[in-house]
């Protein structure tokens, strides 16, 4: 359910829940590099943006609540729905943004918090690693599956396919689990994790892949293996890189930001989604 009603940000809430930063080595660059974008808004910032509605929402992912992250365009109609698969925690700005950007192409786009076993006090990546121990790849994919639950249920939504996105290790799970379900019509994953065959063979859905050449974590080969697999397998696919972006080049919170490769990425992915989806294809 919302925390407040119709998913009307709560403002001292939702700064707080937007505030908070994912941890890692970046987190103090990212601070410095937000704190200078304040002075001049960042192009794909839209988390201001007029005409549509967004904040924190909470769900069932088996007997457990946990969070996520809604937004979709104000008023009473009904939009196709897209999961955010976020690689880390989703209180990163650029993920809330990232659903926002999505309402405002005229979807609801929904971020389920797949990291929520891993306590605030976890910073360091050691300390990530070990707050997730014994958490596999079907605990997170049930907290999808969740995510995908509450979009179809709410009342702004759509039936006729869903839409999935996602980031670094989300972009791997955003395939694993549109493998897994013929419920997914479009799949974007950015910069996602090395993928074996034997985890993409069912999948059908088109795909769009986004990465950077100069990508210090997932290396060119594997973007170009993945592209290679899915076509050899008959799933249409699409793969840009984009010359000399560094892995979360999308995220206008972090030092790697490009923003005019984030705004053709962003550009083409809605293309895609429109296509898919709201075309039918």
């Amino acid at each position: 359910m919302c925390i407040e009603k119709d998913c009307a940000p709560v403002d001292p809430e939702r700064r707080a829940f937007l505030a908070a930063t994912a941890a890692g080595a970046v987190v103090l660059a990212a601070l410095d590099f937000a704190r200078s974008a304040q002075e001049q808004p960042p192009p794909t910032r839209v988390l201001d943006a007029p005409g549509i509605r967004h904040g924190r929402v909470t769900f069932k992912s088996g007997p457990k609540g946990i969070d996520g992250y809604l937004a979709r365009p104000k008023g009473k109609g009904r939009h196709p729905p897209v999961l955010v698969i976020a690689g880390n925690r989703i209180s990163e700005e650029y993920i809330p943004n990232t659903c926002a950007a999505l309402a405002v192409a005229g979807y609801v786009g929904l971020a389920p918090d797949i990291f929520h076993t891993m306590p605030d006090s976890a910073r360091t990546p050691d300390e990530m690693t070990k707050a997730l121990e014994g958490r596999t790849e079907d605990d997170f994919l049930q907290d999808i599956r969740a995510g995908a639950a509450h979009l179809d249920s709410h009342k702004n939504v759509k039936a006729g396919g869903m839409g999935i996105i996602g980031f670094c290790s989300g972009g791997r799970r955003a395939m694993l689990y549109a493998d897994r379900t013929r419920e997914i019509k479009a799949v974007v994953p950015y910069h996602p994790a090395k993928m074996k065959p034997e985890e993409v063979a069912h999948l059908k859905a088109p795909v769009q892949v986004h990465s950077g050449t100069a990508d210090r974590h997932v290396p060119v080969s594997d973007i170009q293996d993945l592209g290679k697999i899915l076509r050899e397998q008959g799933t249409p696919v699409e793969v840009y890189l984009y010359e000399g972006a560094d892995h979360g080049f999308l995220a206008y919170t972090r030092p790697y930001y490009k923003p005019d490769e984030a705004q053709l990425a962003w550009k083409r992915t809605v293309e895609f989604l429109d296509r898919h989806i709201k075309g039918g294809g």
